[in-house]
């Protein structure tokens, strides 16, 4: 009986020797070679970073500009809304291009406040901006009756853009002038205009 467990015993030890063994082969004894068989591949990651770079734009229309006179019926007019701005012309990265805009202002003065927006495309591009009402944004008439001529200067926010202005923001400045016929509260009419438009812009 004690000869039996001691056999025993003695089986079971050889069992575990032998498994730490190949424990031992499979985890530590096998050649540096046959270890990388199995080892993962080594991945390298690499990343595209876009950088963005600046573009002096310019360009210039012609078009036309519909204006109505808002205010009591038969008086003058209070205040001026632009229900289009329509023009052709060229600009960088767009070549011939279209620009559109609508926007509004006060007639209280001379000189009053724009506000607004529109776009500037071609080429498959496009460049879309606000009016920056301030100081900045004006238009002017030369005289204190109509008809007069209205002189425009405006500072606009590029608000973004698509084809080679994807991302674009910047500011742009348009300059450009057109005649009134009359400012009485109700009447209508499209006018001839032309304006320049120069500015830096950041594209990525």
């Amino acid at each position: 009986m004690l000869s039996t467990v001691l056999c025993m015993d003695k089986t079971q030890r050889i069992f575990t020797l032998s498994g730490l063994a190949i424990v031992l082969m499979l985890g530590y004894g096998l050649p540096s070679g046959a270890a990388s068989k199995n080892a993962p591949a080594h991945v390298t990651l690499s990343s595209h970073v876009v950088k963005a770079h600046k573009v002096a734009f310019k360009g210039s229309y012609k078009g036309s500009i519909a204006l109505l006179m808002v205010g009591p019926s038969g008086q003058s007019a209070t205040s001026v809304t632009v229900s289009s701005v329509s023009g052709k012309g060229t600009g960088t990265l767009l070549g011939s291009s279209h620009v559109s805009a609508s926007g509004s202002a006060p007639a209280a003065s001379q000189c009053d406040t724009l506000s607004g927006q529109g776009s500037l495309s071609g080429a498959g591009s496009t460049l879309k901006f606000k009016v920056i009402s301030s100081a900045s944004s004006q238009g002017c008439a030369t005289g204190t009756s109509t008809p007069t001529s209205v002189t425009v200067k405006a500072l606009v926010k590029v608000t973004g853009g698509s084809g080679k202005y994807a991302g674009a923001t910047g500011t742009l400045k348009f300059t450009g002038s057109f005649n009134v016929s009359s400012n009485t509260s109700g009447s209508s009419e499209n006018d001839a205009f032309s304006a320049a438009v120069a500015g830096t812009l950041t594209v990525k």
